[in-house]
């Protein structure tokens, strides 16, 4: 009963084209006020889309369309990166007017356009970072068992922006006395019209009962949204909590082009062609890393060799800048904890905050070892340790490995068993619904968390942190 749209990309979309729309329908009305009529469209449309593509592309990669923006401390501070997303669009705007100089846009078209599009876009940012306070959704949690009225509790503790949980639906057990429980669902209709629900969510468990499998299948049919926990969590966290992965979750895939078709063939001609590109474009920034290593670590080699684990479990040899001192692991591996370890030189802080280390990996891409977007490959001796402690951990590698990934621009380094279960439900929820849209939009992300030079930790606590639920690890494959 889950919605596509709460998979990242839909959700992305969904913000973006109406900033789209605004800003290419100010300029063409602009364009109308201005001439009195529609002039040249053939020679301003372009510049106008452009410049549209430009501004939805830049305000994505400052994190304005994500959940996190609403979590700056002012709109004050949201609207300033804005205007710096609007100007970038006009930059390429008269850039492309310019392509033609017998064509080139005119200061009192693009005054107008401004006038028009930028106070519509600022009054709609205003309403996407109110959002969650203007128009919550409304939900109530149907579940009688004990887990699910754990995660229940949960779920009502771990307060997500843009949801009021309204309180808890009982199946059959009526628990009038407790606190927030609403009725049970022989009473759901009048409890949704009497609440004002917008939404029921329900475990997945409870649809191994009969009487709420068919009140909530009817509810179904009848349009009112009724979804998962697990939906919940993709759509409010873009991850999944792993006590709530199952095998029926992983194998449902969302994904709007058929797998064969991106697997198969696009993302290995991607991979190859970008690398090659990329191998050329940041030959300078190589260069610049390989003169870091030499100056501040002269006693040993510039590259580094490292064994890691593939796909279906097929080691190589990652290729990387070395960015740590001779005698990193002479007691044996060890955790990174990122530009803050202590085994890493000066001039490696450096190299790992604006991933320049990383720059040679793109020959592990040419040769098949990795991919550009995927989960990270760990070394064989973490890999053993994490898969037998993280259940459905082995899963990330049906995967070819990645340069970057969905955990790499969501979750900083790990430098722990912890850090590496929140990882994985970042990792899981890539592999359900990876794609061609995801992709890119990851590797937008990717240039974000470069000119940032990295992420702190979120200050937001993890979902399900406290929650101890005993489940059945995978049977290994």
């Amino acid at each position: 009963m889950a919605s596509a749209t709460y998979f990242h990309p839909f959700s992305i979309f969904r913000r973006a084209i109406p900033d789209l729309l605004i800003f290419v329908g100010g300029y063409l009305i602009a364009n109308y006020i201005r001439f009195e009529a529609f002039w040249r469209l053939d020679d301003y449309l372009i510049p106008m889309v452009g410049g549209g593509a430009a501004f939805i592309s830049v305000v994505y990669v400052l994190g304005l369309y994500s959940h996190e923006s609403q979590r700056r401390s002012t709109f004050l501070l949201h609207l300033i990166v804005l205007s710096f997303g609007f100007l970038i669009a006009l930059v390429i705007i008269t850039l492309l007017g310019y392509v033609h100089y017998d064509h080139r846009i005119g200061r009192g078209f693009m005054a107008l356009g401004c006038a028009l599009s930028y106070p519509l876009i600022v009054v709609y940012h205003w309403f996407l970072y109110n959002k969650h306070e203007l128009a919550p959704e409304r939900i109530a949690f149907v579940s009688d068992v004990e887990q699910g009225c754990a995660e229940w509790r949960l779920l009502r503790n771990a307060g997500l922006r843009g949801l009021v949980i309204v309180g808890r639906i009982g199946i059959n057990q009526d628990a009038s006395g407790e606190e927030e429980f609403l009725g049970t669902l022989a009473d759901i209709r009048k409890i949704i019209s009497t609440h004002r629900i917008d939404r029921i969510v329900f475990s997945e468990g409870i649809m191994e009962n009969n009487v709420a499998r068919v009140e909530l299948r009817r509810l179904h049919y009848l349009g009112f949204p009724c979804s998962s926990i697990c939906s919940t969590c993709e759509k409010h966290l873009n991850y999944v909590p792993l006590h709530l992965v199952s095998m029926n979750w992983l194998l449902l895939s969302e994904s709007a082009m058929s797998r064969d078709l991106y697997f198969g063939k696009l993302k290995r001609f991607f991979d190859v062609a970008v690398s090659l590109v990329l191998l050329v474009l940041l030959s300078p920034f190589l260069a610049l890393g390989m003169l870091i290593v030499r100056c501040f670590s002269p006693e040993g080699p510039v590259f580094f060799r490292q064994e890691r684990v593939g796909r279906f479990g097929k080691k190589f040899h990652i290729l990387k800048l070395r960015s740590m001192k001779l005698d990193a692991e002479r007691s044996g591996p060890v955790w990174s904890s990122g530009t803050k370890d202590a085994r890493v030189f000066p001039g490696g802080a450096f190299l790992r905050r604006y991933r320049i280390d990383e720059i040679p990996q793109l020959i592990n891409i040419l040769r098949g070892d990795m991919s550009f977007v995927g989960p990270r490959p760990e070394r064989p001796e973490f890999v053993t340790q994490l898969s037998d402690t993280l259940p459905y951990y082995d899963e990330r590698h049906l995967m070819k490995p990645g340069l970057t990934g969905w955990a790499q621009v969501c979750f900083p380094y790990g430098s722990s068993i912890e850090d590496a279960k929140s990882k994985l439900e970042y990792d899981l929820y890539y592999l359900k619904h990876a794609g061609m849209v995801f992709d890119f939009l990851i590797l937008l992300d990717t240039v974000r968390v470069v000119l940032a030079a990295g992420q702190k930790h979120s200050e937001s606590p993890r979902y399900a942190e406290d929650l101890h639920v005993e489940r059945e690890k995978p049977a290994s494959s």
